[in-house]
């Protein structure tokens, strides 16, 4: 079986994502989160991803805590909406160091769970996955997790586990619209 390194965004989200990937591959859960606007909203979210890893028995390795990176790389970008362009570059971001880590690990290939969420444009995030697979020779695998009931799947397991499900993506930006 294929090894993979999933990249986790959050725990509500990585509870379908895994159920879908275990079918087909042994998979390790990666939380990285380079956009995360607080390091408190960073610690909870992981607290959050480690339960479902202890609940599906998977291994959970913790990103680095590296906001600062997040806010270089969408310099300019700042007032613009959600779904712009300053979401691509962050998924990018936690794209591209899961691929790194996966290569690192020797990993066969890797994928994300924020397809799952119908907030994020998964089209996009699939073929920034494509070119990063190229560019680091580490495949990706393409989904849209939310499809097939996969995004209500994750709502009920989140219910049943009793997780903190936030209502933002996670940056500063998203959260000011969030109120």
């Amino acid at each position: 079986m294929k090894k993979m390194l999933m990249h986790i965004c959050c725990g509500p989200d990585s509870t379908y994502a895994y159920e879908y990937f275990k079918r087909n591959y042994a998979v390790t859960g990666y939380f990285y989160n380079s956009n995360i606007d607080t390091e408190n909203e960073f610690e909870k979210r992981y607290e959050q991803a480690l339960i479902v890893s202890k609940h599906y028995n998977f291994a959970l390795i913790k990103g680095e805590y590296q906001t600062l990176m997040f806010d270089k790389a969408v310099e300019g970008y700042e007032n613009y909406e959600e779904r712009s362009e300053r979401c691509i570059i962050c998924h990018k971001l936690n794209l591209k160091q899961t691929a790194l880590i996966a290569k690192k690990l020797d990993m066969d290939c890797f994928s994300t769970t924020l397809t799952i969420s119908p907030h994020k444009l998964a089209e996009k995030i699939n073929i920034l996955g494509q070119e990063l697979s190229q560019k680091y020779d580490i495949e990706y695998i393409e989904t849209i997790l939310r499809k097939n009931n996969g995004f209500k799947r994750s709502i009920t397991i989140s219910n049943e586990l009793n997780l903190y499900r936030q209502n933002y993506c996670g940056c500063k930006f998203s959260r000011r619209k969030s109120g």
